[in-house]
């Protein structure tokens, strides 16, 4: 039997989460996340992770599965949310991907180039760049690999580490590699929806977020974590709004001007999402504007 997913994905704040529960309520599905940081215990505030009522209307996977000091790739996100899918299968359920991580999309559903090994020479070198000229590394993957360099954060500097340690050791791009390793069959048919709001929306959801999150306990949780032991520099805490938190904890930036960071970096991320998403499947304006009918005759139900 050929396997199908429907997947709900979109910027950050356009209601992905609210409407696959919908549909999956009516369809009797089972929702499998897409998002790197909701994968972290103990990251929930930040990362907007479903709340405990929302989990129990319809099982959700793929969220809370690693402590935040765990080193997690899309690899490793293919073969565990693969394993998942087979498994909602055979209960009869259907699979709906939800999320905004357009790598774990793509992993699970075309698979992902592995790469040549780690190369420390190479990754020292690349960090005492970064760190003598901060930026570096992304306009240099800029001028050899803009598509790579349009979906990594300037922040996030293990991948952009990685991306310019495989164009080093095989002189050819990860966009190259991917494109390449794609070619292949795909894991599973899909029908995908893209919630893109207009953008004077999304922008004033992002904002009304990032002031709830600072009014129900944001810092208090980003406090906690760095209580319980783990480094201000972890991958997982470098990530959008935790970075600019630590920062204030740091005393780099004041009170007033937290949210405004926080939706600063948020707004750099959707302009990465909407890189991906645009070439992809249905855009909607909405959540309402999902047709649960062609879902229905998708899964042929």
């Amino acid at each position: 039997m050929q396997r199908k997913a429907v997947i709900i994905c979109g910027p950050t704040a356009s209601g992905k989460t609210s409407s696959a529960i919908n549909i999956a309520v009516q369809i009797n599905g089972e929702i499998i996340g897409a998002d790197s940081v909701q994968i972290y215990r103990f990251l929930d505030i930040g990362s907007a992770k479903p709340t405990k009522e929302e989990r129990l209307l319809v099982p959700h996977h793929m969220i809370d599965i690693v402590n935040p000091d765990v080193y997690y790739s899309a690899g490793d996100y293919s073969i565990q949310s693969r394993k998942i899918f087979e498994e909602i299968e055979q209960r009869n359920h259907f699979p709906i991907i939800c999320g905004g991580t357009g790598m774990y999309i793509d992993s699970l559903v075309k698979g992902l180039f592995e790469g040549p090994r780690a190369d420390q020479g190479i990754r020292n070198d690349l960090k005492l760049q970064e760190e003598s000229d901060k930026g570096c590394l992304h306009r240099r993957l800029l001028e050899v690999d803009p598509h790579s360099a349009s979906r990594i954060s300037e922040n996030d500097i293990f991948r952009l580490t990685r991306a310019l340690e495989v164009f080093i050791l095989t002189n050819k791009t990860l966009s190259e590699h991917h494109k390449e390793h794609q070619a292949s069959e795909p894991f599973c048919t899909t029908l995908i929806f893209v919630i893109d709001p207009p953008r004077e929306l999304l922008e004033a959801r992002v904002e009304a977020r990032v002031n709830e999150m600072l009014k129900t306990g944001f810092i208090d949780e980003v406090k906690n974590l760095l209580s319980m032991g783990y480094p201000k520099d972890l991958r997982s805490l470098q990530s959008k709004g935790y970075k600019e938190v630590i920062d204030f904890l740091d005393g780099k930036i004041h009170m007033d001007e937290l949210s405004a960071a926080i939706i600063l970096s948020h707004k750099k991320y959707i302009k990465q999402q909407r890189t991906w998403f645009k070439p992809r499947g249905i855009h909607v304006s909405c959540s309402e504007e999902i047709d649960l009918e062609e879902i229905k005759r998708f899964f042929q139900i």
